[in-house]
Order: C-alpha cells, then sequence, then structure tokens
C-alpha cells in the first residue's frame, strides 16, 4: 500500500509541475509538432489510467476516495487542455508558434517574443527563456517578460530591425536597420 501512495504522490507531483511549468520542447515543423503531441496526449492519458488503477487498489476506503478526487480533480485541466489541443491539431491547419523578436543580453542569455494564431481573430502571445536552440527543435521555458532586466538588444523578425532597449524604462536607446548594419 506504501508503494502505491508513493507512486501516486509521484506521479501527481509530475502532472501538477508539468500542468503548471508546461512541456519544454519546441519543434518548428508542423508535422512533427502535431506527432508528439498526440503522443503526448497518449502518453498523459496512459498515466492517468495508471494512477487510476493503482489508486483502486489502495485497502483504506479513505485514502483510496481522496486519492480518486484528487486524481479527478487533476484530470479536468488536462481534459480540457487536450481537447482544445485535439481541436487545433485536426486538418490541415495546425497553428504554431511564430517567433517575432528575439531578445539577447550582455550575459547571453536568449528570449523569444513568440504568436499564434489559435482561430479567426484569437492570437496567443507569450515569451519563452531559451535553454538550447537547435535549428528545428529547441529547448525552452515559459518566461515572464517582467524579469528581464537591464539592456536587452532585440531583433525584430519580421522588419529585420535591431535595437537596443532598457526593459525596464522600455525605452529605446539604439536602432539599426538591416541595410545599414550591412553599409559600412
Amino acid at each position: 500500500m506504501k508503494k502505491n501512495l508513493i507512486i501516486i504522490f509521484l506521479g501527481l507531483s509530475f502532472l501538477t509541475t508539468s500542468l503548471i511549468v508546461g512541456t519544454p520542447f519546441e519543434f518548428m515543423n508542423p508535422t512533427i509538432d502535431k506527432l508528439v503531441t498526440i503522443f503526448l496526449i497518449l502518453l498523459i492519458t496512459a498515466l492517468f489510467v495508471y494512477l487510476f488503477v493503482l489508486a483502486l487498489r489502495l485497502e483504506r476506503k479513505i485514502i483510496k476516495r481522496i486519492t480518486i478526487g484528487l486524481i479527478c480533480i487533476l484530470a479536468i485541466p488536462y481534459s480540457l487542455t487536450a481537447l482544445w489541443t485535439t481541436m487545433l491539431t485536426r486538418g490541415d491547419y495546425h497553428p504554431m508558434w511564430e517567433d517575432l523578436s528575439i531578445y539577447t543580453n550582455k550575459d547571453g542569455e536568449k528570449v523569444i517574443s513568440e504568436w499564434r494564431e489559435t482561430s479567426g481573430s484569437i492570437y496567443d502571445y507569450r515569451y519563452r527563456k531559451i535553454i538550447r536552440d537547435f535549428g528545428q527543435f529547441r529547448i525552452s521555458l515559459e518566461w515572464n517578460r517582467k524579469k528581464m532586466k537591464g539592456l536587452w538588444t532585440e531583433y525584430i523578425i519580421y522588419t529585420k530591425r535591431t535595437q537596443i532597449i532598457d526593459i525596464e524604462k522600455e525605452e529605446i536607446i539604439q536602432t539599426t536597420e538591416k541595410n545599414e548594419a550591412t553599409n559600412p
């Protein structure tokens, strides 16, 4: 019984942390992203089923009810997320996150501003701190822009403009256009 409780506790801790932090993996290829998304949905579903089976094997009724209740409560946001993600990945249209700006500070830290057209007129925006970039695959974490302090170099992808900004004051210090940077 203790072994099952420990496994259930570890599983619920992992699922709670994953729900809060999200996945650290980004795939730039829509087909690979769709396959990985489907695989993760199946993996998380299997983990919930496994934890539920372990909870049913518990001997004490009160502990069994509490653990089943916790599993069900945690399954609600996962079910809603899976439903939303499944709706987004069906068919030919698969909304992908697109990079808007790349921020770099003097310590070499990189933060990327991204957006996605979720549907018609619904847009999502986010910041991700890049841990490692492999081209078509990168490891990154959700990032709060308020954590960015001091001077950052911002490269705006669509305009190919580079500017140095003071994040806290939201003040542009210097701007360089692409053709200015290439002409000596």
